[in-house]
């Protein structure tokens, strides 16, 4: 394939709406990622800085990619919004507990229960979080 048709490929590619991942490294550097391709990760002192060396990575990355005969993965499509909404079927025993726990909080059912759920989601996102900062500082070891 000819230099111009892998840069046209590139840049087609450059043009999608990929999901970038910005977040501060113990440092306070800014790492930047683009979530659809694995490993394609970049830092810098700030926001914009982090951007502009992962713009660079991404093109490198796609360009490496489209040259070794691999399919570039294209965005995950934007989701709409879910309405916040939805019917939950429960053991019995166990709708029974989270009534009494909300009666004790003084709270209602769905403020126990989405309070209860954003925790849980909070800390799955650290942990994430905790596993990917640790499995950057063990690339940047060895």
């Amino acid at each position: 394939m000819k230099k111009t048709d892998v840069a046209k490929k590139v840049e087609t590619h450059l043009a999608l709406p990929y999901t970038l991942i910005l977040r501060k490294d113990e440092d306070g550097d800014i790492v930047a990622s683009v979530e659809e391709l694995e490993g394609c990760v970049a830092d810098g002192s700030d926001e914009s800085e982090a951007i502009a060396n992962l713009k660079a990575m991404q093109a490198a990355w796609i360009e490496a990619c489209i040259e070794s005969g691999r399919s570039v993965p294209l965005p995950q499509p934007v989701d709409e919004m879910p309405s916040g909404k939805w019917v939950q079927r429960v053991p019995r025993s166990l709708h029974q507990r989270l009534v009494r726990l909300a009666k004790r909080e003084k709270v209602s059912l769905n403020a126990l229960v989405t309070t209860m759920l954003s925790e849980a989601a909070a800390s799955k996102t650290f942990e994430q979080v905790l596993l990917d900062r640790t499995g950057l500082f063990l690339e940047r070891k060895n």
